[in-house]
């Protein structure tokens, strides 16, 4: 009985594996160290761009002798 299970454990350990092969992430081909230049390229680009313009300021109403009550 202990060998029947060993056995359909291992075959259907294989079974699994082997679906679960094709929704693996791909592996990298670029070296960490090209990686790791382009990252700092990208951050160089997004410091040296020109600052966002800053939002309009909110409109101010005149308060009204009743207002805020």
């Amino acid at each position: 009985m202990k060998d029947f299970m060993i056995e359909y454990v291992a075959a259907r350990q294989a079974e699994l594996r082997a679906a679960a092969r094709p929704q693996l992430r791909p592996v990298r081909t670029s070296p960490a160290r090209q990686r790791l230049g382009w990252w700092l390229m990208e951050l160089g680009l997004r410091l040296a761009a020109p600052p966002a313009p800053a939002p309009a300021p909110a409109p101010r109403f005149r308060e009204g002798p009743l207002q805020g009550i």
